[in-house]
């Protein structure tokens, strides 16, 4: 890196990606055919809960290498009447025959397989915010029949999704459940272009649409049988006691509700990482307290500030666990979330970067998550609702159920094991060990800004892509906000990572002036206001 203040920075172009404004509503998703079906619900009275479930509906047809049913999700809700937050954990739970050494030297066992299922939490999850938080204005099958309209229709296949069923091709081939995906006519993956039938998964939306309760169905009725069954025959160790016992978790706000005037942010607690990237947004904001200009970005000192703050962040996260289980990290979710302790953070800070003790923390490796869809939704009511949902891993465990036609999970590989180190030689995390009915921690970190005295919305955002969630949302909060870029600027400019462990940091291939290093993909969806409209990006 050059040395503070040496060399200016000189960012590239803008993308082609589009920057929508919007006067009353906004939905920003994945994926343009459902941001359309989004925007359909709020256009027929719907509010922002409602679209974002027939959004994740339909995310879980149009990408189903990263969500559906056979996953979980974690949602953070904005109620402007009540100028609150309430968070939603739908997360995947260790089954009730799970157990911390259960794929100690089979890393494989909690990546592929019916074994490497959590209890997957995705519908349980859709029908408790539809039933409490949903606008009564809609009907619950309004919000999936145009999904299963798209399941029966085909599905059109993205490059994204081309590329991806292309790495998956052996799993597909490996496991008998997956035969679906390869196209009967050329006996290859399908490609851009193609349309890709779905028509087992059609008739599960279909019949989960038209029961007056779906939960009950999926969790403790017929299907229930029929996916312990599945299981069962497959090495799977989901029961179906496991999937009756199954709840969504319900979480008053979690919020920092000082990091800059009136302005608040909300999340929810670990299995989510939102404390983790409100503090790097957080320390920024005490570092520059004054709104700048953008011109403040071609000075590597406020890239050095970034980073360490990530640092120092990440370096906390190791620490962390379902608070369920693991009660010293709900103590700790608080703590990070004060006033006190950003400016702890501020006060350590230095102009050359230290050693990794210096940082909190210990030396712990966090087991990378993957691929996530990303939901952010505002509706004329001033409602924000963020949503992150995820089967994990590309196609999850790379089984699928054969009645259902459902892509189920690989979360279990989310929790360490004991004795099994990281690429790097770092420990496994203790506090993310398995135990039955614990949900795995999560880099995802659905979360809603707003102002606490006019109660408006600033800001609805989350992001996809792995352990770099956490970096790439802050980045998009930290440059619109305290440097006073576009919403548009903010998911373009390019990403600087660092998680601690390793301490590395990565950069992406547009970075100005210096030498590329190893980084992975990302993708953040965001709504953020501007004067009298709403950009979406």
């Amino acid at each position: 890196f050059p040395l503070i203040g040496e060399v200016p920075f000189e960012w590239g172009p803008p993308s082609n990606s589009v920057e929508g404004k919007f006067r009353k509503a906004a939905v920003t998703t994945d994926h343009a055919i459902c941001s359309e079906i989004g925007g359909n619900i709020l256009k027929r009275g719907g509010n922002a809960v409602d679209a974002s479930i027939a959004v994740m509906f339909c995310l879980g047809v149009t990408n189903p290498q990263s969500s559906g049913l056979g996953g979980g999700f974690l949602m953070t809700i904005y109620n402007r009447t009540e100028g609150k937050c309430l968070a939603i954990d739908a997360r995947e739970t260790a089954p009730a025959a799970a157990h911390r050494d259960m794929f100690r030297n089979d890393s494989d066992g909690s990546k592929y397989g019916f074994k490497a299922a959590g209890t997957p939490g995705e519908l349980a999850g859709y029908w408790y915010a539809f039933t409490h938080h949903g606008s009564g204005r809609v009907a619950w099958k309004d919000l999936i029949e145009p999904s299963a309209k798209l399941c029966r229709d085909g599905v059109p296949v993205s490059e994204y999704l081309d590329n991806v069923m292309k790495v998956k091709e052996r799993h597909f081939r490996l496991f008998p459940s997956m035969k679906a995906w390869i196209n009967p006519l050329t006996n290859s993956t399908y490609k851009v272009g193609d349309l890709l039938p779905r028509t087992k998964l059609a008739e599960t939306l279909e019949k989960l649409a038209n029961s007056n309760d779906p939960v009950k169905l999926f969790y403790r009725g017929e299907m229930a049988d029929t996916i312990a069954r599945e299981m069962a025959e497959g090495g799977g160790i989901i029961t179906k006691e496991d999937l009756a016992s199954y709840k969504p978790r319900v979480y008053q706000q979690l919020a920092n509700t000082h990091f800059r005037g009136n302005l608040v942010m909300c999340g929810g607690p670990p299995p989510s990482s939102f404390v983790v990237t409100q503090l790097i947004v957080s320390v920024m904001s005490a570092l520059y307290p004054e709104k700048h200009g953008t011109d403040i970005l071609s000075d590597p000192k406020a890239m050095h500030h970034f980073i360490e703050a990530m640092k120092f962040a990440y370096a906390q996260r190791t620490l962390l666990g379902d608070v369920a289980f693991v009660k010293s990290a709900e103590t700790l979710a608080k703590n990070l979330t004060s006033e006190a302790y950003t400016k702890w953070v501020v006060e350590r800070m230095k102009d050359v970067a230290q050693p990794s003790a210096y940082y909190g923390g210990i030396a712990q490796s966090q087991v990378p998550d993957h691929g996530t869809s990303q939901v952010s939704v505002l509706d004329e009511y001033g409602n924000g609702v963020s949503s992150t949902t995820t089967v994990n891993r590309w196609f999850g465990a790379a089984v699928e159920s054969e009645a259902y036609g459902i892509v189920w999970n690989d979360e279990m590989d989310d929790f360490s094991t004991p004795g099994m180190a990281n690429g790097f030689g770092f420990a496994p995390s203790e506090t993310n060990f398995i135990e039955p009915g614990k949900r795995p921690m999560s880099s995802m970190s659905p979360m809603v800004i707003f102002d606490e005295e006019t109660k408006e919305v600033l800001m609805v955002i989350g992001g996809s892509g792995g352990s770099k969630i956490i970096s790439a949302v802050a980045k998009a909060i930290v440059r619109p906000l305290i440097f006073g870029e576009s919403i548009k600027q903010a998911i373009d400019s390019p990403m600087v990572h660092n998680q601690f462990t390793p301490d590395i940091t990565q950069i992406d291939d547009s970075f100005p002036k210096v030498e590329l290093f190893d980084f992975g993909g990302e993708t953040c969806t965001a709504i953020l206001r501007s004067d009298v409209s709403w950009c979406g990006s």
